[in-house]
């Protein structure tokens, strides 16, 4: 009977251990939210750093996985590419002036349809040209006294022509201005996109190339080891080409147009390397 009283206690003082322990629990958890604070599970890490042992005579602990620094050496590349220009693009206008805009707009409309026909007659594909700028503006006149007036009014049409046979660049200027186009704005010599998209990839790859060399030399010089890329990103696209403006002209010329000898494109690249 006693062996059978023990047992009914052993069992009984369990239960009582565990009910104690569940209670604790539950009263740490929920004792932040009774008194209105915020916690989480990272609240409640300790953690013991260098500040806290470097006199103690105790080696520091590390909990999880401390971020290990990189080592790195920044550079940018350069590369330059060159090509013949293959084609000009032209913008050739026709400005008139009228008192009135329907005046203005049609005279314009006769110049410009001449303009187009000569030069379509120089071998200029209808693909080749294309109306860049168009404008109506009103004149006005500014007497010394009282409100400006309007007393005629501009109209000015412009068109880009690609000429893409250098040897016909002279001529389409002087069969444009003949037919009636009265300024010449710009002339720029360049080369397909085509040609042009791939310039670019090729000054690219020297530019990343020159980076990569760059990063290396001064590894070398430093006593490093360089390990590899890092990051590499475009950072720089220059494409140029040449360009001559003109001044407003009228009647026609037999100025023979010089291409110039190349084109360039400039790519630049900003690269980290990682060295040990």
């Amino acid at each position: 009977m006693e062996a059978f009283n023990s047992k009914w206690v052993l069992i009984l003082g369990l239960i009582a251990v565990v009910t104690t322990g569940v209670n604790l629990a539950l009263l740490a958890r929920t004792y932040p939210v009774l008194t209105g604070q915020s916690t989480s599970l990272e609240e409640y890490r300790f953690t013991i750093s260098d500040s806290s042992v470097k006199n103690s005579g105790i080696p520091s602990l590390n909990y999880g996985q401390a971020e290990q620094q990189v080592k790195t050496i920044s550079v940018t590349g350069t590369g330059v590419v060159k090509a013949k220009p293959d084609r000009v693009v032209i913008s050739l206008s026709v400005v008139t002036q009228a008192d009135t805009a329907e005046k203005a707009v049609s005279e314009n409309t006769d110049k410009m349809d001449r303009v187009i026909k000569a030069v379509r007659a120089m071998g200029i594909l209808e693909n080749q040209t294309e109306t860049s700028a168009y404008s109506l503006n009103p004149v006005f006149e500014y007497p010394r006294e009282g409100s400006p007036r309007i007393v005629g009014y501009t109209c000015s049409n412009t068109i880009r022509v690609t000429v893409k046979d250098l040897n016909k660049v002279g001529g389409v200027i002087d069969a444009a201005v003949s037919a009636g186009a009265n300024q010449v704005s710009s002339l720029q010599f360049t080369i397909s996109e085509e040609a042009m998209r791939q310039l670019g990839l090729n000054a690219l790859s020297l530019a990343v190339k020159d980076a990569a060399l760059k990063a290396s030399t001064i590894a070398t010089a430093a006593g490093v080891t360089l390990i590899g890329p890092v990051s590499i990103s475009l950072s720089g696209y220059s494409p140029y080409v040449r360009s001559y403006a003109f001044e407003s002209i009228s009647g026609s010329f037999q100025t023979p147009i010089l291409s110039p000898e190349e084109v360039s494109i400039t790519v630049t690249v900003s690269a980290v390397y990682e060295f040990k």
